[in-house]
């Protein structure tokens, strides 16, 4: 529901005019293209009112009527509908029509028709159901057209249906396989990837990002002239190049000019071809930086991942290793940077360019109105950031050592409005428009060397602590205020600190950096109590389901095992009253040793002595209460 701000620049103007002019413009592919759609939608269009003009001629379906299709009126006699019968029969009977299911189907109207008419018990169903078979269900079914019906065709539709089912579909899914086999899920060739993963180390920087852009897979099937030759030596004795060649392939060598030529601002050098080729070139290198940029975060290189994104926005504004970042405003040249560089305010960064006011800026620049109006429109376009962040963890008032911690970033553009949307960025030595990303990187700091921790260290153990990225994300909401969260696990108790970085991949010199200190405790140190409610707690003590079934089965296995041993050899079971099962096992111990047999036997005798006296104690009672 945002409405997007484009940015005001009288070049940022001028090219959306022309990209918008080059969108109207007809071209061969463009017009064949056109001509094909629209003749497929007027054979739609011809098609569909074809259809309703002869649905509307149609009458409504109708219902049983034999008169009708016997071709007789309803005041007919008996002799006259068999004869109209007996003709239409000769006429439409399948064995004069062995081809032709539409004169099978006639004929059985027919005869139902002539059985409406003759026969009662037909003809009462067909005044009370409309139909001589009686009451029917309502059928609902596709019709053929009648040319599919027709014997004359039925060669040329079989031929029509395995065409298509054997050659068509299968030659469609090869195509869109073979076309796709070769890219990764982000549009990047496969090879690309390899390559990259290969020669993308811990310590790339950007003084070698050109090499492997100009290297990469989609470069290299780039198309070569046998006049390039020529025009690149030209353009190679204007060109810096900062890093020694790795590669010699002349393909490699002509890009690779071509990446260095862009970002040193010599399209004026360029031949229309290379020029073309370039803004081809420019537009792969959108998908190989992000490319770039994700195999250094998943390798939690931050170094690296800051080189390709400082490359990235090298592309987008054509700035040099050494450029400064001044000259992304328009008309900013190295006598406007001198200009500054004198004034008593220090201006080094875009930041410090856009944090004065129009008057102050007008001071300093002494630019005429036009150019000055430019420059306006830039600073109003790109405007300064807030960016704050907070660290927490979800329905907890502290965080212990395990917890998945929630880092909430808010970034906030002052320049725009409400229900504003920032536009295409300002890039105009970019062929395409650019809409701004950014990337944000909760990053753990280097560890300072203290008492108990040994203060010499190698370069690289410095290196991968200082810049191992803890969490990153990729933001490409315009609107003007972004929200997002990056989640990570506390693993170290005590005070922790965190950095969380905001980077733009276009433009230079508007990043934020915010430090987040939080105490985390650890897992001994507190304890949290989870609060439970009583009904869970009595859950807690009941069986479960497994623990019932194999309750059940071990008091089976009990009582097999009690039958089994109070069964006497070579005889039937012996009842026993239930007892505990202990109590019964020390029985049965004891009624094994010849003690044992003893002293059950007194207690047998003891025990119907006692059963007697109960006998006469409970007739005693009974008289009594009598």
């Amino acid at each position: 529901g945002c409405s997007l701000r484009y940015c005001g620049t009288s070049a940022m103007t001028s090219k959306v005019d022309a990209a918008r002019k080059q969108a109207r413009k007809f071209s061969r592919a463009s017009a064949g293209f056109w001509v094909l759609k629209t003749l497929l939608l007027t054979a739609i269009w011809v098609g569909i009112f074809s259809t309703v003009m002869r649905l509307g001629q149609e009458k409504e379906i109708r219902k049983f009527d034999p008169f009708d299709i016997l071709e007789v009126s309803p005041q007919a006699s008996n002799s006259h509908i068999k004869r109209a019968y007996r003709k239409l029969s000769l006429v439409y009977h399948p064995d004069k029509n062995p081809d032709d299911p539409l004169a099978a189907s006639r004929f059985i109207q027919i005869t139902k028709a002539y059985q409406a008419l003759t026969d009662d018990i037909a003809r009462r169903n067909w005044e009370k159901y409309g139909n001589p078979d009686g009451p029917q269900t309502t059928k609902v079914g596709i019709g053929l057209p009648r040319c599919l019906l027709q014997k004359e065709n039925n060669l040329l539709i079989l031929c029509t249906f395995f065409s298509f089912l054997i050659f068509f579909v299968p030659m469609t899914f090869i195509c869109y396989y073979q076309r796709t086999k070769n890219f990764a899920a982000n549009g990047v060739m496969i090879e690309t990837l390899q390559f990259l993963g290969y020669y993308v180390t811990e310590n790339t920087r950007l003084k070698a990002c050109p090499e492997l852009l100009a290297a990469c897979s989609e470069s290299r099937c780039m198309l070569t002239r046998d006049t390039d030759n020529e025009h690149i030596q030209r353009l190679a004795g204007q060109v810096i190049e900062h890093k020694r060649r790795s590669f010699t392939l002349p393909v490699v060598m002509k890009n690779q000019y071509l990446v260095w030529a862009h970002m040193q601002r010599r399209h004026n050098l360029m031949s229309p071809e290379l020029r073309s080729d370039c803004d081809e070139l420019l537009r792969h290198s959108m998908k190989i930086t992000q490319a770039m940029i994700e195999i250094a975060c998943m390798r939690e290189w931050f170094a690296t991942a800051q080189a390709m994104i400082d490359f990235r926005r090298c592309l987008v504004q054509a700035l040099d290793i050494k450029s400064s970042q001044l000259l992304q405003v328009p008309h900013f040249t190295e006598e406007t940077l001198e200009k500054i560089r004198k004034h008593k305010t220090e201006i080094t960064t875009l930041s410090d360019f856009l944090a004065l006011d129009a008057e102050e800026r007008k001071e300093i620049l002494g630019m005429e109105p036009e150019e000055f109006l430019d420059v306006q429109a830039f600073c109003q376009h790109v405007g300064e950031i807030e960016l704050k962040a907070s660290v927490e963890v979800e329905d907890e008032s502290e965080i212990v050592v395990g917890d998945v911690a929630t880092v909430t970033v808010r970034m906030m553009r002052k320049a725009m409005r409400e229900n504003e949307a920032t536009g295409p960025a300002h890039a105009p030595f970019f062929p395409d428009p650019k809409f701004e990303e950014w990337w944000f990187f909760l990053v753990a700091p280097s560890e300072k060397p203290g008492k108990d921790k040994p203060s010499k260290a190698s370069s690289t153990e410095k290196t991968s602590a200082a810049t191992r990225i803890v969490h990153f994300e990729r933001v490409m909401d315009r609107e003007r205020y972004v929200e997002e969260q990056l989640r990570f696990q506390v693993t170290n108790p005590g005070k922790n600190t965190l950095v969380l970085h905001a980077h733009c991949d276009a433009y230079a010199g508007i990043d934020k950096k915010v430090e987040l200190t939080f105490h985390a405790h650890g897992e001994e140190e507190f304890k949290r109590q989870l609060p439970m409610h009583k009904d869970d707690e009595d859950l807690d003590l009941q069986p479960t389901l497994f623990q019932q079934w194999m309750g059940d089965l071990s008091h089976a296995d009990e009582s097999d095992e009690e039958e089994e041993e109070d069964r006497p050899s070579g005889g039937a079971p012996m009842r026993r009253r239930g007892g505990r099962p202990d109590e019964r096992d020390k029985g049965h111990a004891e009624a094994k040793s010849p003690a044992g047999k003893s002293e059950a036997l007194g207690s047998r005798e003891a025990g119907g002595a006692e059963d007697k006296d109960s006998d006469d104690g409970s007739g005693e009672s009974s008289s009594d209460s009598d």
